[in-house]
């Protein structure tokens, strides 16, 4: 079942990579000034036995002044946050440390982390937050 999982990723990046040019020749279907990095990684080895009940989530998550989200674990949930605006305190409990995130970087959220997070500034904090969870 793993290996369906790692297969259906693969696949969905190589048509992505390889989509043949179906809208017309005028360089619409080419790339053109788009940049982009990768700012974290998780990886996914041994993690599932399957993909099946799971779902890829995107959400946008804003936190007011002296807002937090509470202490949750990452028991079967990897996920990553990327910070819009704003600045969160991490508090990452399972490692004994405190994290100040800025905007323009990105909380990685690793099976078995046990954390909370916090908004300690004057305006609000924006996050991007994409994780694996069960479809509900």
């Amino acid at each position: 079942m793993r290996s369906r999982f790692k297969s259906t990723v693969i696949i969905a990046a190589a048509l992505f990579a390889f989509t043949p040019n179906v809208v017309d020749a005028d360089g619409r279907t080419t790339p053109k000034g788009l940049s982009g990095n990768v700012t974290a990684t998780i990886p996914l080895e041994g993690v599932f036995k399957t993909s099946d009940g799971l779902q890829m989530r995107a959400r946008e998550v804003t936190i007011a002044p002296g807002g937090r989200i509470p202490v949750h674990q990452h028991v079967d949930r990897p996920g990553v946050a990327y910070i819009l605006e704003g600045e969160v305190t991490e508090h990452r409990v399972s490692e004994g440390k405190t994290v100040v995130t800025p905007a323009g970087t990105t909380v990685r959220e690793q099976i078995g982390l046990t954390h909370w997070i916090e908004n300690t500034g004057d305006k609000p904090a924006r996050a991007f937050v994409v994780d694996i969870v069960p479809v509900k």
